[in-house]
């Protein structure tokens, strides 16, 4: 049974979604000169589970039949009251090897959560034997398995649409902090700097030659990097500098050069570190919901800001509160066109269509430039 909240689709009954999103359509660039704030969702495989009450959650990833019949159920739901699909109802059996898979990290799959990327080891030594095996790595033969290979060419001779790889990836601190403990990742940066900034060094390196691989195999000639990185804000200013900025500013010169989109995601309180996302050009972000958006406004004039709707805000609070914040928002940073109207990360679990179609509401009367 899916989440619908009956007394949210009673303040919504005018809205028409169809009209919304055609709308929509026309109101995405950083300018006044458009209808209204651009407006988005992102439902991810925590929304889901909630939102059908899904008994198996190792089964939804495991199991590519189980997958894509949750996928339909919940686009059933959401292109009804909502107007839009969010989920692929063909998802793949197999997927390219992920940059902490490099590192000796896999994921565990357990029922009632998400995939988990474990630590790979707590001694030093060990870890600096993780850190030859990466560097020694043709990631040319490693990146694509053959069953990889084989689902994309049957694809393609299919003449299905393919993904573009290679464009973007989990930051630089996410990806620390999964392949290390983070206690043992900062207790390391001071009893064996030398080694985490190795880690630093050859991640760089090889997140990019990695993304040339996906690149080529794909086809995808685009620059442009999307980060998404959750942990991050547990790394001091100068930490960040240290170990992940020069990251960053490889990946970023090497695969989004120029113009090219520079996306940041984040829900946690990262605003310590918007200075130097700032300098790195970071132009895009989604922050964590305890950062103000006029803040984000001030020391990153340039950056389209995606948010600030707080998401547990709009799963649990009456319909005042969200059409305030919406207003508030908008007041903050939305003159010059450049906030999008969406969650501080994705949607809650939890949050229904009914909600989903009040945003969309206030969106549309409270968020005009004409």
């Amino acid at each position: 049974m899916s989440i619908v909240e009956k007394e949210f689709l009673e303040l919504t009954a005018a809205l028409d979604p169809a009209s919304f999103w055609m709308e929509n359509e026309a109101c995405e660039a950083f300018t006044e000169g458009k209808p209204r704030c651009f407006f988005s969702f992102s439902p991810d495989d925590h929304w889901l589970f909630e939102f059908l009450d899904v008994e198996s959650t190792v089964a939804y990833y495991r199991d590519k039949s189980c997958r894509d019949r949750l996928h339909r159920e919940a686009n059933q739901v959401t292109l009804e009251y909502v107007g839009k699909a969010f989920f692929s109802e063909d998802t793949w059996f197999h997927e390219p090897k992920r940059i902490e898979n490099l590192f000796g990290s896999e994921y565990a799959y357990l029922e009632s959560g998400t995939p988990w990327l474990q630590h790979v080891t707590e001694d030093p030594a060990e870890f600096a034997d993780i850190l030859d095996r990466a560097e020694r790595t043709d990631l040319e033969a490693w990146a694509l398995s053959d069953d990889y290979r084989a689902e994309w060419t049957k694809r393609a001779a299919a003449g299905q649409p393919m993904p573009a790889l290679g464009t973007g990836s989990r930051g630089p601190a996410t990806i620390m902090t999964s392949v290390l403990n983070p206690e043992i990742l900062f207790i390391w940066a001071y009893d064996h700097p030398d080694l985490i900034a190795r880690f630093s060094t050859i991640l760089a390196r090889k997140m990019v030659e990695l993304n040339q691989v996906f690149r080529r195999f794909s086809g995808n000639l685009q620059p442009g990097w999307w980060i998404t990185d959750d942990n991050s804000a547990l790394f001091s200013p100068t930490l960040y500098r240290e170990y992940c900025y020069p990251v960053l500013e490889y990946v970023l010169d090497e695969l989004a050069p120029g113009d090219a989109l520079r996306y940041q995601h984040s829900d946690s309180a990262m605003g310590h570190l918007m200075d130097q996302q700032r300098i790195l050009g970071i132009n895009q972000v989604n922050y964590g919901p305890e950062i103000d958006v006029g803040e984000i406004r001030k020391t990153m004039p340039d950056a389209m800001i995606l948010g600030q709707m707080p998401p547990f805000l709009l799963r649990n609070a009456p319909a005042g509160e969200i059409r305030d914040r919406v207003k508030e928002d908008f007041a903050k940073a939305g003159r010059g066109g450049g906030l999008h109207v969406t969650t501080a990360g994705s949607l809650a679990a939890g949050t229904g269509v009914g909600r989903m179609r009040w945003m969309m509401q206030c969106a549309q009367e409270d968020c005009r430039y004409r």
